[in-house]
């Protein structure tokens, strides 16, 4: 017998719709996902740990945690085709999908790497369930021998991929937001200067979020107003600078130590 591929959710249109625009999708952001991965393997004690959603052909890890990846590791395995997936599985149910032995598992036993010798034996999938009750993909923990999860471990690894999918509803949102943000701003600037060219828009649009700026962009806001002699915004600018409501933001990163074994409690607690 072989591996056979899961069946296709009855709601999988809507839900390869919630999947893209979590905005996720072939963007790598580690230092924003990884401490789910790492407190999953911290409360698990799995060697290793990722995180996906998947697309109509396609599983990919938008994060993965281990000892013994380096990049060129994280890089090969960050996207893998879904009909062979494990995680394709947990699709279909916000149940946790959890396999203490997959050479015992009636869907995994027959997996190519479940039956190399030194592959998978433990795998667990705890769904990642947007707002609107859409599947996106799953966070995941595997091992090389077999095991159990304790209840209160399966508890806490529910209330972690619970905050791992209100992180990806807010970035979905702040996404949905910037979008908003972007063409109302064009639409201004259009109006304020309707002879300006696209580069001169894309120009004052970078001074007021505070991006580096070219020698050439310089001298063409100091020429149309926007910046002073000294390369300070001028009173209109920052007139218009509050219309358009393009203050630059400092986004706050969370970066922690793998081999961080005292800060469990606090760093689940940091994700509230």
């Amino acid at each position: 017998m072989t591996f056979k591929p899961a069946p296709i959710p009855e709601n999988e249109k809507n839900r390869l719709l919630a999947v893209e625009k979590t905005g996720v999708l072939d963007v790598v952001d580690e230092d924003l996902y990884n401490v789910y991965c790492h407190l999953a393997r911290k409360i698990t004690n799995c060697p290793q740990s990722w995180a996906n959603v998947i697309d109509s052909s396609r599983q990919y890890n938008f994060v993965l945690d281990a000892d013994d990846f380096d990049e060129d590791q994280k890089s090969e395995a960050r996207q893998n085709v879904r009909a062979t997936s494990f995680c394709q599985y947990a699709l279909n149910s916000v149940t946790p999908l959890i396999i203490n032995d997959l050479t015992r598992s009636s869907i995994f036993k027959n997996h190519p790497s479940v039956l190399a010798t030194d592959g998978p034996r433990f795998y667990a999938a705890f769904p990642l369930v947007n707002a609107e009750g859409y599947i996106l993909g799953s966070l995941c923990v595997r091992d090389f021998r077999v095991r159990r999860l304790s209840a209160d471990i399966v508890d806490l690894m529910k209330s972690l991929s619970n905050k791992l999918s209100h992180q990806l509803d807010l970035q979905t949102k702040q996404r949905s937001s910037s979008a908003e943000k972007i063409v109302r701003a064009l639409e201004i600037l259009s109006r304020e200067y309707p002879n300006e060219s696209l580069g001169s828009i894309i120009a004052i649009v970078k001074c007021f979020a505070n991006a580096p700026l070219r020698d050439k962009e310089i001298f063409l806001l100091q020429k149309i107003d926007i910046l002073k002699a000294d390369k300070t915004l001028t009173k209109n600018a920052r007139k218009l600078q509050q219309e358009l409501n393009l203050d630059s933001t400092v986004l706050k990163r969370m970066k922690i130590k793998q081999d961080d074994q005292d800060n469990l409690k606090n760093l689940f607690k940091a994700l509230n």
